[in-house]
């Protein structure tokens, strides 16, 4: 079954406006940048769809992040590796389930929170209701299947 992502970025305005997936990819893997977006944040709605040949794709799962994009207007790898290293960090307290001293679990429980606060105020778009009612909508029809992030 055909598996495949859409990426919507909201403008200034408040629109949600297409942004091709193979766009988005040239942009990452710096072989084009998008000029419009050089040296900016841009909130951007990424999905999963899955469907059959001339069904109707389900939309499968729907994320809503924060993209950097350096001065040129390729994805910044810099934020892109921060935000990797963040993610890391903030399962610290998750690892090795394993009987440690309170102090390093402590630490570890530390390390975490400060590294997911971190993740959600410079990497997560919480959107408004609205919002992620705009995005349900311009990706198609709403299914059951659709998990939000």
């Amino acid at each position: 079954m055909p598996v495949w992502r859409r990426y919507l970025v909201k403008e200034p305005t408040g629109r949600l406006v297409e942004l091709p997936s193979r766009q988005y990819d040239r942009a990452d893997d710096g072989t084009a940048p998008i000029p419009d977006y050089a040296g900016r944040c841009v909130e951007l709605v990424s999905a999963v769809l899955v469907g059959k040949q001339g069904a109707t794709p389900t939309v499968t799962e729907v994320a809503f992040t924060k993209l950097y994009f350096d001065q040129s207007g390729f994805v910044d790898a810099a934020k892109r590796e921060r935000m990797i290293r963040l993610m890391l960090e903030s399962c610290a307290d998750r690892r090795g389930r394993k009987p440690a001293r309170r102090a390093d679990c402590n630490a570890l429980a530390e390390r975490a929170d400060a590294a997911r606060s971190e993740l959600m105020r410079d990497f997560e778009w919480a959107p408004a209701p609205a919002e992620v009612t705009a995005a349900l909508f311009v990706l198609g029809p709403p299914h059951s299947a659709v998990s939000l992030h």
